[in-house]
């Protein structure tokens, strides 16, 4: 059997997706896993620093600090969004 899976989403910055992220994991003891990344530092490091869980690597990690089609873009990277499946090997 294999463990529940949650997604977390939301429209906004600073709504707080990233400490209930924490707050879930920690709870659960379970994996965090973000698949794109845009802007430093990121939420994998800020929910590995609160709630001390396995980090699994980001698909995509832009530098830009924007929505993730104007970071891609801004780095000339295409998301495909068929790659945005979680690392199945380590769940």
């Amino acid at each position: 059997m294999s463990a529940p899976r949650f997604i977390v989403s939301g429209t906004d910055t600073d709504i707080g997706k990233t400490v209930f992220c924490a707050g879930l994991a920690g709870m659960l003891g379970a994996r965090y896993w973000k698949p794109v990344q845009a802007g430093f530092p990121g939420d994998s490091e800020i929910v590995a620093e609160l709630a001390g869980v396995e980090i699994m690597p980001e698909i995509y990690r832009l530098k830009l600090a924007a929505s993730p089609h104007q970071a891609a873009a801004e780095e000339g990277i295409a998301i495909d969004p068929d790659s945005l499946v979680p690392p199945m090997d380590r769940w």
